[in-house]
This record gives structure tokens, sequence and C-alpha cells, in this order.
């Protein structure tokens, strides 16, 4: 009969690897959008301007 101590003997291989894996793809993302590219460019959104209109149509 084997007989098991208390202790934990649990790896910490696992967390290790999957905060390493988050990180990683993190990075490949930013890559891809090109957050870190030379040229960088700016996206204006615009909205057009509303006016009050005094007279019922």
């Amino acid at each position: 009969m084997f007989l098991r101590e208390d202790h934990d003997t649990h790896s910490t291989a696992f967390p290790i690897g999957l905060l390493l894996l988050a990180v990683a793809a993190i990075l490949a993302y930013l890559a891809v959008g090109g957050a870190w590219s030379n040229n960088k460019t700016q996206t204006a959104v615009y909205t057009p301007q509303i006016t009050e209109n005094s007279k019922p149509r």
C-alpha cells in the first residue's frame, strides 16, 4: 500500500505558462494592429454639426 504525504506537490509551470501565453497574445495583437509601426496614423471621427431650427416644419 502506497502512502501519500499531505504536502502540496503541484507545479507552478501551468500558471506561469498561462501568464506567458497571455502576454504573448497581447503582444501579437498589438503587432498585428500596427501599434508599434513607424507610420502611425491618427483616426479622426467627424460628426455633423447639429443646428437648432426655431421654425417648425
